[in-house]
C-alpha cells in the first residue's frame, strides 16, 4: 500500500486548500494511507476529514529550531512515504524532504532547492478552472499521477459532526437568535487593520442591509478587535438585530455556528475560506493587495462572489507598484 506525506506551513486557509490534495490522492489511490504535516494551530479545520488517515503537527516556532527540525525529520524518515507534496516549500520543509527519502518529492520549481525534488512544477500565474490560483496550483502538484484535470475534485470541505452543528445552533438560540429570518454573518474585520475594509463603509453596507432586508447579522472579530466593534455599533441604525456575543470558541465551533448562517458577509480571509468549504455562499471584500485570482476560490459558481478596488479603479495597478500598495492598502 503507498504511503503519501502533504507538508503545509501556514495557517487555516492554506492548510484547507492543501486538504484538496488529500482528497484526491485518495481517489487516484483508494488505497493510499495520506498523512499531513501542518501546523498545530492549523489541526482542528483538518478533523474528522475521512481522507487524512494521521495528522503531525508541530510548533512553528520550535520547528526553527535544528534539534526539533532533526527530530521530525528522523520521525518523517522512519515512515518510508512513497509520495511527498510540499507546496509552500519553505526551509523546514525543504529540509525534511531531503532527508525524507520518499520516491516521489513533489513541489514547485523554485531557484537553487529545485533538485530537492524528484518532480517540480511551474505556477500558473493565471486561474483557469474555479478562479482561484490558490486551489489549482496546488492541484498542478498532482501532475505525476493524473494527466485529466477534469477529474479532480477541487472543492475544500470541513467536516463537521451533527453533535458540533446542534451544539452551535443551541449556542445561536441561547443568545436570541430565532430561526425565523436569515441570518448572515459578517466579518467586520481582517487579520489586522490593513487588511480590513474601512468601518466607516462597513457601516454603510450594513445600515444599507438593515434597512432593505429582514435579516439578522451575526458580528464575526475576535476579542482584541473589541473596541473596533464598539466603534463600528456606533454608526449603525439598528443595533436590535446585531448580535456580537455568538463568536465560537475556536476555529471548529464558528464553522459550526457558520453551518447555521445563510450567508457570510466578510473581508477576504479565513472566515471566506471556512464558508467556501462548507459551501455557504459568500461575498467577500479584498484588500487591495490581495488578488481575485489567487483568492477568489469558487467564483464560477453564483453563490460566491466579491469586490476589488481593481474594479473601480484599475488605473491605481498601473500607477503603483505591488510593493507602494502593500504599504498603503
Amino acid at each position: 500500500m503507498k504511503k503519501a506525506l502533504i507538508i503545509q506551513n501556514k495557517y487555516i486557509g492554506d492548510v484547507l486548500v492543501a486538504s484538496v490534495l488529500a482528497k484526491n490522492l485518495k481517489n487516484i489511490f483508494p488505497h493510499i494511507e495520506v498523512h499531513f504535516f501542518c501546523y498545530n494551530k492549523a489541526i482542528s479545520i483538518l478533523q474528522n476529514n475521512p481522507h487524512i488517515d494521521k495528522i503531525i503537527d508541530f510548533d512553528d516556532i520550535e520547528l526553527k529550531k535544528l534539534s526539533v527540525l532533526w527530530k521530525y525529520s528522523n520521525y518523517i524518515r522512519s515512515e518510508k512515504y512513497d509520495i511527498l507534496i510540499d507546496p509552500y516549500a519553505k526551509l523546514q520543509s525543504r529540509f525534511i524532504t531531503l532527508f525524507s527519502k520518499a520516491k516521489k518529492r513533489i513541489s514547485f520549481d523554485k531557484p537553487f532547492f529545485k533538485h530537492f525534488y524528484t518532480d517540480v512544477y511551474i505556477e500558473e500565474k493565471l486561474p483557469k478552472v474555479i478562479n482561484c490560483t490558490s486551489i489549482e496550483n496546488r492541484c498542478l502538484l498532482l501532475s505525476p499521477f493524473i494527466k485529466d484535470f477534469s477529474n479532480i475534485d477541487f472543492q475544500t470541505e470541513i467536516f463537521l459532526t451533527n453533535a458540533e452543528i446542534e451544539h452551535a445552533k443551541q449556542l445561536m438560540h441561547n443568545s436570541g437568535i430565532t430561526f425565523t429570518k436569515p441570518i448572515i454573518i459578517i466579518g467586520i474585520l481582517g487579520s489586522s487593520m490593513d487588511k480590513s475594509w474601512p468601518l466607516s463603509y462597513m457601516a454603510d453596507l450594513i445600515n444599507v442591509l438593515l434597512s432593505n432586508y429582514d435579516i439578522d447579522i451575526l458580528f464575526n472579530f475576535i476579542p482584541l478587535q473589541h473596541h473596533e466593534v464598539e466603534i463600528l455599533l456606533e454608526k449603525i441604525d439598528h443595533k436590535e438585530k446585531i448580535f456580537t456575543s455568538i463568536l465560537g470558541n475556536n476555529v471548529r465551533e464558528f464553522a459550526a455556528i457558520l453551518s447555521n448562517a445563510d450567508a457570510l458577509i466578510a473581508n477576504e480571509g479565513g472566515a471566506v475560506n471556512i464558508a467556501k468549504a462548507l459551501q455557504k455562499p459568500t461575498f467577500s471584500i479584498f484588500s487591495p493587495h490581495k488578488f481575485r485570482k489567487d483568492w477568489g476560490c469558487y467564483e464560477n459558481l453564483y453563490i460566491h462572489q466579491s469586490f476589488h478596488l481593481m474594479d473601480i479603479f484599475p488605473e491605481i495597478y498601473t500607477a503603483y507598484s505591488p510593493n507602494e500598495i502593500l504599504k498603503n492598502p
